[in-house]
């Protein structure tokens, strides 16, 4: 029997490419219903939905979609309204699968996880980078010890320029703009390669050439207990293919060329050079790109099964919050 999931909110960018698959695969999943506070929201979205799932509900509140018979919530609004959803969803009974980043307050977020203990239901990040293939198997790559003691880490996750009256207008409420939308993504990723940061400085600037207080440019340094890293996020990005993830370790290193988009189109392939001692020079790996989403939502049905434990803890993803928080002067 497929696993039955409502959506409380339908705002965030990444909600088409859940709802996308979950219409793909009826087989495993199964969309009730959903809502958004929003009515011009929920409008547009419903009626995109609607020609993928024929049977799907618009819900007038929560409480009408938590009263449909279903196994779990995926979490898609606005990011300060997501913990909230999150926690209703949690009294109802349901694990919850929710959208990054969670929330703009630590306290809320640790409550909700703590709620989640309490009643033994699972809570799950959707951050989506996790799958993409050059980042299983960079992930791969430092699990066996094949890089040795990783000694740095590198990111940079710039959004394009074109776009940037959109990022000011959506995440202009947030103290750290567009370091805060798109940091927990590398934050996420460094953390489950090195563990909980001991330091977290940052320099969070405007740097468009108009007046203004939008934070637009962003730079982390995370001090670790043997490594050092450095996440950029900017809002001014115009060169095509600049996102890049580094790791430098005693026994070999990985670097990620162009990490692609969460939820845009990527290329066929996600190359992902390596270096290992004692071999003739970098080789280039070429993984087929993997479909986004789906390998979330199956994360999360086999640990709502019981047939595996997560792969990221909920003490994971306390530490990558409590670090974007910080990089972000919003802790």
């Amino acid at each position: 029997m497929p696993l039955r999931f409502g959506l409380l909110g339908m705002w965030h960018t990444h909600a088409h490419g859940l709802v996308r698959q979950l219409a793909l695969h009826p087989q495993e999943f199964c969309l009730l219903g959903c809502f958004d506070p929003d009515p011009a929201v929920a409008a547009d979205r419903y009626a995109r939905w609607k020609q993928l799932l024929p049977e799907l509900r618009l819900c007038s509140s929560p409480e009408e979609l938590l009263a449909l018979p279903l196994d779990a919530v995926a979490v898609e609004g606005v990011v300060t309204d997501n913990v909230r959803w999150g926690r209703l969803a949690l009294e109802s009974g349901r694990p919850v699968l929710l959208e990054k980043p969670a929330g703009t307050s630590y306290a809320q977020f640790e409550a909700l996880l703590e709620l989640a203990r309490q009643r033994r239901l699972h809570v799950q990040m959707a951050y989506l980078f996790r799958y993409m293939s050059a980042v299983v198997r960079l992930r791969q790559l430092a699990a066996v010890g094949a890089l040795g003691r990783i000694y740095h880490f590198s990111a940079r996750l710039p959004k394009d320029y074109t776009l940037y009256a959109e990022y000011v207008a959506e995440l202009g409420r947030y103290g750290g703009g567009i370091f805060f939308e798109m940091a927990g993504h590398v934050v996420d990723l460094a953390v489950a390669l090195l563990g909980p940061p001991r330091r977290v400085v940052s320099l969070l600037c405007h740097h468009h050439s108009q007046p203004g207080t939008f934070i637009d440019n962003g730079l982390a340094l995370l001090e670790f207990e043997h490594a050092l890293g450095t996440i950029e996020v900017s809002a001014l990005e115009t060169a095509p293919d600049s996102r890049r993830i580094e790791v430098f370790g005693t026994a070999g290193a990985a670097v990620i060329p162009h990490l692609g988009s969460g939820h845009l189109k990527n290329d066929a392939v996600q190359p992902i050079e390596v270096y290992l001692a004692g071999r003739a020079g970098w080789h280039r790996e070429t993984p087929p790109a993997q479909t986004l989403h789906i390998c979330d939502l199956r994360e999360f049905a086999a640990v709502v099964a019981g047939s595996k434990p997560p792969e990221f803890s909920m003490e994971h993803d306390l530490a990558v919050q409590r670090t974007l928080l910080e990089a972000c002067h919003m802790l």
